[in-house]
């Protein structure tokens, strides 16, 4: 106050001068911009949104990749390739005792059936890790989703913009009174009840 404009002095100077105490609402309301303001220039959050949600898209593969590799050492994948073993063995005692009671145990075709238990047991095994792998993927992408709604939960205003609508509506009652003091033409009508 070395110059003598206080705060009415500083609204006149603004062009608040037609309007007695505007300085008692105008610096109150350009302090609740503040922040605001702030907020706006230090980033899009739908950016850093953005941003978070690729970066948990993209983890999908290395997560499902984990998944697979817990499950392969499961009890629960052990057990399952015990039971295609057992299976397995189970078919192949089958096999040959039926064989030899009609006789071809040792020719050309008792040695091929026999030889497709190992085919067998193959193929099985196959289908187990297949179907051990899309449920690995499964879990991931149910995972990530999850993430993801959670993400998207928490994607609303940021504080920023949040003090800066603040900061407008504690401005508004000022221009209104402005903007209808120097320009009554353009005064807005008040609803009538």
């Amino acid at each position: 106050m070395a110059n003598g404009i206080g705060a009415a002095g500083t609204a006149a100077a603004i062009g608040g001068a037609a309007i007695p105490g505007i300085g008692s609402l105008l610096v109150p309301a350009l302090f609740s911009l503040l922040p605001g303001l702030i907020g706006l220039i230090s980033g899009d959050p739908q950016k850093k949104l953005r941003r978070r949600a690729g970066r948990l898209i993209g983890s999908q593969g290395t997560l499902a990749n984990q998944l697979y590799q817990q499950a392969l050492g499961s009890p629960a994948f052990a057990q399952a390739q015990g039971a295609i073993g057992a299976g397995a063995n189970q078919t192949a005692n089958q096999v040959a005792a039926s064989l030899a009671a009609r006789g071809i145990g040792t020719s050309g075709t008792g040695a091929i059936l026999s030889g497709l238990t190992p085919s067998l047991v193959g193929s099985q095994m196959a289908g187990l890790r297949t179907q051990t792998f899309s449920d690995a993927q499964r879990r991931a992408a149910e995972q990530i989703a999850q993430q993801l709604q959670l993400l998207m939960g928490t994607s609303g205003p940021s504080p920023a913009q949040t003090g800066f609508g603040q900061g407008i509506n504690a401005l508004a009652p000022f221009l209104q009174q402005y903007l209808g003091a120097r320009y009554p033409q353009f005064r807005a009508s008040t609803p009538t009840g």
